[in-house]
């Protein structure tokens, strides 16, 4: 008879071990009956829960004493480190029970412990390093701090330290060339390169704004040059290098610019900044404008000397080509040729011309004049002029190449000028401006200006120039263009959406920031303002006026360049307010002071001289200048000591950067 094994019910170990323990398992001995036959088979699994089932079964009396004697020594047995499932997640979840709860009590005590603190903000912190001093910062350097101030880059300069930049809420910045050694009250035969103390609080004497000294530091600066050159600190300082990257992209986005001859035309800071005689009827001017142009220009309006092109209608060409020869009188230019081509290159008008002056360099291998050529010519200046003003209108367009020059020999002002020196670039890029020679080889492939007999000739010189500029049309804005540098203030406005007051001597009137070759967006430009103010006190009243509505000033103080020399260009407020040194630098301390009062906390000042002392360097090259270009050349080489050493000294300038931490109130 098959014996029949029922299925075990399903009972918790924990239950069975605990049961077992309970009882006295050998007094149940009786119960179990002897006449069974039933054994452990050893293939079934050896398990407590396997044999508590057989037990139930009747069997033997030996195979139940077997059954309790195995089932005994498993409870006397240690217990085993292994739990089942249920034991596990029950632990695990009074566990994490636990945790939690540590953690909530934690964290209620830690909020009792620790209270905190509201975020305060920290003022902005500036500390410059010595190696400002004794390696020399350049112009560069200070552009690319006004660029991480300004949150147009996150490049932080390593000459310095800064903490907290997003408190850097505004910045003016103030060119002054003419500022000396002495004027910080360094010993008189020092320079700034090798005599400026580190970590000093050094500005200019007799300012009393004790807080103002105590926050500002001056550091020598190296203007831009080489050995022998000497270059505009402004312009470096407002034109970016681009990156390579960068020069691409602006490069396909000119590309698709298309042009026409009005886009060409010269703004009126560009005629103002290249030396233009000023049209009265220029686009842009202002009343005001018109009587301190003419004035500085020598030329006043009842002046019999010089005349304004007039609008008159008239058939035929109305964009006109001139060039003009010019001969040495003493030291000025005089002019001894004219030449008019229309756009289709005709020769309209070419007339030598004899000076009412004795010449005393004709400059043939230039000019292409001689003595023999000038002898029987009766026609006169004034002549020449008359014909002028009666071919061309003053809404006619000239084309020239550096044309100011020609117009200030002609005695003649006209508003609507096309210059090829200036919508071309120099391969080397800005403030250098390219020969016609070279743009004549390069973008036209012809070769001009060969015949070294008999110099230049006027009508090839104006009709290279009627030909770039048709050219230019052609190819687009790009065509001719070195795109190398971005014009600060339109970094700043795409990069950072920061407002931009631009205030100098040679740009109109509330005249906005349009340039021509500029890639960009035209809402971010409009961000930017230009305002031509005539003498220093106008920069002044214009950066208080403005503290509110713009993130960064930038200005350009003259006065005390012209007054020391610096500068061969007269100053154009000279004849209104002329002022001795003292009493420039004297207002200077006076409004620098208040404009400091009234910059909130968090503004930073920039003083910069951007050159030192240039009156050596300018009177080499004034000497320079007056020659041809064979001994201009000879020169150089025969007094390069004399001026690498007028050069280094007037590359020796100075930076004061002003921080504000702190209100102020002026007693």
């Amino acid at each position: 008879m098959t014996s029949f094994v029922p299925e075990s019910p399903k009972i918790s170990p924990k239950k069975i071990s605990n049961t077992l323990a309970s009882q006295d398992i050998t007094s149940n001995e009786d119960t179990i009956k002897e006449n069974s036959t039933f054994s452990l088979s050893p293939n079934r699994p050896n398990s407590v829960h396997d044999k508590v089932a057989l037990l139930s079964i009747h069997g033997s009396d030996g195979a139940h004493k077997n059954l309790l004697e195995s089932l005994e020594s498993k409870i006397k047995a240690p217990p085993k480190r292994r739990r089942s499932s249920a034991q596990l997640a029950l632990q695990i979840n009074n566990n994490s029970s636990h945790n939690e709860s540590l953690s909530r009590k934690n964290s209620v005590t830690s909020m009792k412990v620790i209270k905190k603190k509201k975020k305060m903000n920290k003022p902005m912190e500036l500390k410059v390093f010595e190696t400002a001093y004794t390696k020399k910062i350049s112009i560069k350097d200070l552009r690319d701090l006004t660029l991480f101030l300004m949150n147009a880059n996150n490049n932080m300069p390593q000459w310095l330290r800064l903490k907290n930049r997003p408190q850097v809420l505004k910045m003016v910045v103030l060119f002054m060339p003419g500022l000396e050694p002495q004027d910080f009250e360094i010993p008189s035969g020092k320079s700034f390169s090798t005599d400026l103390p580190y970590d000093n609080h050094i500005f200019l004497k007799n300012n009393t704004n004790e807080t103002l000294i105590q926050n500002c530091t001056s550091v020598p600066i190296t203007a831009p040059g080489s050995r022998l050159s000497l270059f505009s600190s402004y312009n470096s300082f407002i034109n970016v290098g681009l990156t390579k990257n960068e020069k691409q992209l602006k490069k396909n986005e000119l590309s698709n610019k298309k042009v026409v001859i009005d886009d060409l035309i010269m703004r009126l800071d560009q005629l103002m900044e290249n030396g233009y005689p000023i049209h009265p009827h220029t686009e842009g001017i202002t009343d005001e404008d018109r009587v301190k142009d003419i004035e500085i220009n020598n030329a006043k309006e009842n002046d019999p000397l010089w005349y304004n092109t007039i609008s008159f209608d008239h058939a035929g060409s109305h964009i006109f080509g001139l060039d003009c020869e010019m001969c040495l009188a003493g030291k000025d230019f005089v002019l001894t040729r004219v030449s008019i081509l229309d756009f289709q290159n005709n020769v309209i008008y070419d007339e030598l011309v004899k000076p009412d002056v004795e010449i005393t360099d004709y400059l043939t291998r230039y000019s292409g004049i001689t003595k023999e050529k000038l002898d029987p010519v009766t026609t006169t200046l004034k002549d020449v002029q008359h014909k002028i003003i009666k071919l061309i209108s003053s809404k006619d367009i000239l084309i020239g190449h550096s044309l100011q020059s020609d117009l200030l020999a002609l005695k003649l002002r006209h508003p609507r000028i096309v210059d090829t020196a200036v919508i071309y670039d120099h391969k080397a890029g800005p403030p250098f401006k390219p020969a016609l020679k070279y743009l004549a080889s390069e973008y036209l492939n012809i070769s001009i200006q060969n015949n070294n007999d008999d110099g230049h000739d006027s009508i090839e010189d104006a009709r290279t120039c009627i030909e770039l500029t048709k050219s230019k049309i052609l190819n687009g804005l790009w065509f001719g263009i070195s795109i190398n540098t971005e014009n600060l203030f339109v970094r700043l406005s795409e990069r950072s959406n920061k407002k931009s007051l631009i205030l100098n001597d040679y740009v109109s009137k509330n005249f906005d920031l349009k340039d021509n070759i500029c890639v960009g967006n035209s809402q971010a430009l409009s961000l930017s303002k230009k305002i031509r103010c005539i003498s220093d006190t106008e920069v002044y009243d214009n950066i208080q006026a403005h503290l509110d509505d713009f993130d960064i000033c930038v200005g350009r103080l003259r006065e005390l360049e012209f007054n020391r020399g610096y500068s061969q260009r007269p100053p154009r407020s000279a004849s209104v307010n002329p002022k001795t040194s003292d009493e420039i630098l004297k207002l200077f301390n006076e409004r620098i002071n208040k404009i400091y009062e009234e910059l909130p906390v968090g503004s930073v000042i920039f003083l910069v001289n951007g050159c030192g002392d240039t009156k050596d360097f300018n009177h080499i090259m004034q000497e320079m200048n007056a020659l041809n270009k064979e001994d201009r050349i000879a020169m150089k080489q025969e007094r390069g000591e004399e001026l690498a050493s007028a050069v280094l000294k007037a590359r020796d300038s100075v930076a004061s950067v002003i921080v504000k931490t702190e209100s102020t109130t002026l007693n």
